[in-house]
């Protein structure tokens, strides 16, 4: 769970940074960045997909369960 968090959250920190990179053609659809940032946000989103895999990795480790 917490490889499938991070993995998310450093993803969604990547298309970010395309984006920003490429300034106002970042939200182009013919720029392949914002379709990167739309499949992205929707993995990292998903039904709390980040916020559940990190309360699933924090009940592992410290044994607690915070749900």
């Amino acid at each position: 769970s917490l490889v499938k968090a991070w993995t998310s959250a450093r993803g969604r920190e990547v298309v970010a940074l395309g984006r920003e990179l490429l300034g106002g053609n970042g939200i182009l659809s013919h720029f392949h960045v914002a379709k990167a940032f739309c499949d992205i946000e929707a993995i990292y989103t998903y039904e709390g997909t980040y916020d559940v895999n990190v309360l699933v990795a924090g009940r592992r480790i410290t044994g607690a369960a915070a749900f």
